[in-house]
């Protein structure tokens, strides 16, 4: 049996959590067993922003199915002085290296708290994640947005 892995989920996969009948949210429940997990999945403070954000223009239906998902969720708050240097370190690498992460800060505010946390980032986000793979930066797993299978 393999070791239960602790991950952050980036705002992305709680999204598709929110859709009815998601095979996204299907995919990835199933290859990382998020729900029956020892450990609880996390989240960015910063996610609750977006999530909530992104809630205005949902009906009470799913704005109620996303209240129910982050009060499931572990919350890691920000005002953290590490996390601060981790996310001022890690957007001055990704500007000398033109990685596009550098372009979205709540992208950088999601890194850097799964990195200071100690745990895996999971997200459909390719674009901004798979730059760092393998690096020091950050563990991350990215899903294709189209199918919920982990991309290699």
């Amino acid at each position: 049996m393999a070791t239960p892995v602790p991950y952050l989920l980036d705002t992305n996969v709680v999204l598709f959590a929110t859709r009815e009948n998601s095979a996204v949210s299907a995919a990835i429940d199933r290859q990382f067993g998020l729900r029956d997990s020892f450990f609880r999945p996390a989240i960015s403070e910063v996610t609750v922003a977006e999530l909530l954000a992104f809630a205005e223009s949902w009906g009470d239906k799913r704005r109620n199915l996303l209240k129910g998902i982050i009060d499931e969720l572990l919350m890691i708050p920000i005002p953290q002085p590490e996390i601060h240097t981790q996310w001022a370190k890690l957007y001055s690498y990704a500007k000398a290296n033109g990685l596009p992460i550098q372009h979205d800060h709540n992208d950088i505010w999601i890194a850097s708290t799964a990195k200071v946390a100690g745990l895996r980032l999971l997200s459909t986000d390719g674009k901004a994640y798979l730059p760092l793979r393998g690096t020091d930066w950050l563990e991350v797993e990215v899903i294709d947005a189209k199918t919920g299978e982990l991309v290699p």
